[in-house]
């Protein structure tokens, strides 16, 4: 499946990568007009090409390797700083800690009928998920006999709300290995990050080496295959997994943010969802 909707989702690329460039002052038409020529020539090779390639023009348009960096930054410290609201809610109930992770995914850059608004991220962290092939309770059960967790990280801010419930897996337990993206990629956390945050938790960090998500790392897919569940996070890493037409345990955790997603699943607009393959 290159895309799900080919219509949409080539749309949103190219809406998306517009108003990024807008976004970061961008005024010369050629710098527009090169955008649209580089998404045109990705088109054919499906979505996660399409963004990660045109997003690597936007930073050599901008001559800049990571131009979220200062948002990247900011994000974090949003997130930091509600943290003990997460945990006063979530309490010992570690499938909580799923749904306000699946929450947290509305961060994002500008995209086809989305935008990020940091309130939003404050005031509907707590939000209840929509659970698509396993209940809040068979989970519940599923994690008692789990050993080995693969985790897919996915953008800033809402990583330390992953970073909560990874210490909470690990307090249990269970193995965790954290894969993260080698490389800047939007607001997306860095394999590089990821380590120094975690660097006082018994938690494995793998990098995809490139931008690319995991899910499209072939010499990657051995080792998640051996843990007993993974946990993803965000619609990119879900778009790689359908791509590619994989076959493995995991429960996605994100937010239904575009048109095509919510046809797909049947559900809200911009609800948090928690999907399984199990």
């Amino acid at each position: 499946m290159l895309y799900i909707e080919v219509p949409e989702c080539i749309l949103c690329a190219l809406e998306s990568r517009m108003q990024e460039i807008k976004k970061f002052g961008v005024n010369d038409v050629n710098n527009y007009m090169r955008i649209s020529m580089k998404i045109s020539e990705l088109i054919p090779r499906g979505r996660t090409p399409l963004f990660i390639e045109s997003f690597e023009e936007i930073m050599r348009i901008l001559n800049n390797n990571d131009p979220h960096a200062k948002e990247k930054v900011e994000l974090e410290n949003v997130a930091s700083s509600i943290l003990h609201r997460v945990i006063e809610n979530a309490g010992d109930d570690i499938t909580r800690y799923f749904e306000i992770a699946a929450a947290a995914n509305s961060v994002d850059v500008p995209m086809r009928d989305y935008q990020f608004d940091i309130d939003d991220f404050v005031n509907k962290l707590l939000e209840d998920a929509v659970w698509l092939g396993i209940s809040k309770n068979k989970l519940g059960e599923l994690l008692g006999s789990v050993r080995s967790v693969g985790y897919v990280v996915d953008n800033s801010g809402e990583f330390q709300i992953d970073a909560l419930l990874i210490r909470r897996l690990v307090d249990v337990g269970i193995n965790v290995t954290v894969y993260a993206r080698g490389l800047p990629y939007e607001v997306d956390v860095t394999a590089d990050y990821v380590s120094k945050v975690l660097n006082n938790t018994n938690v494995k960090v793998v990098s995809t080496g490139t931008r690319y998500p995991v899910f499209y790392n072939r010499s990657l897919l051995g080792s998640l295959k051996e843990h007993d569940l993974v946990i993803s996070k965000g619609v990119g890493n879900f778009e790689a997994y359908l791509e590619n037409n994989l076959n493995l345990k995991v429960l996605f955790l994100f937010r239904a943010k575009c048109g095509p997603m919510i046809r797909m699943l049947r559900v809200p607009k911009n609800s948090p969802v928690i999907y399984s393959t199990l």
